[in-house]
C-alpha cells in the first residue's frame, strides 16, 4: 500500500473517530435533561423508581466509559496520521538527497 493510501486511510480513521466522539458528546449533553424522563419510562414497564434510578446511573456511567474511550481513539488516530506523515516527509527527503 502506499504511503498516500496510508495517510488517506489514517485521516479517514481520524474523521470517523472524531465523528462518533462527536455523537457522544451529544447524547452525553442531553442525558441531564433526559433524567427524569428516562426513568419514568422505565418505571411504567414495572420497574420501581429506585431500580429504573439505578438502570439511569447504570447508563450514565457505560457513556461516561464510551467517551473516554472515543477520546482515546480520537488520540491514536491522530498520532498515528503523524507518524505516518513523519516517516513519509522522512523518506521524500531520503529520496531527494
Amino acid at each position: 500500500m502506499s504511503t498516500d493510501d496510508q495517510l488517506r486511510k489514517a485521516m479517514d480513521r481520524i474523521s470517523r473517530s472524531e465523528k462518533m466522539q462527536a455523537r457522544a458528546e451529544k447524547v452525553w449533553k442531553s442525558l441531564d435533561a433526559s433524567r427524569a424522563t428516562f426513568i419514568n419510562s422505565l418505571c411504567r414497564t414495572g420497574l420501581s423508581y429506585a431500580h429504573a434510578q439505578s438502570k439511569f446511573d447504570d447508563f450514565v456511567e457505560e457513556q461516561q466509559r464510551l467517551r473516554i474511550r472515543l477520546a482515546h481513539e480520537v488520540e491514536a488516530a491522530q498520532r498515528d496520521y503523524l507518524d505516518l506523515a513523519h516517516r513519509a516527509s522522512g523518506d521524500a527527503e531520503a529520496r531527494a538527497a
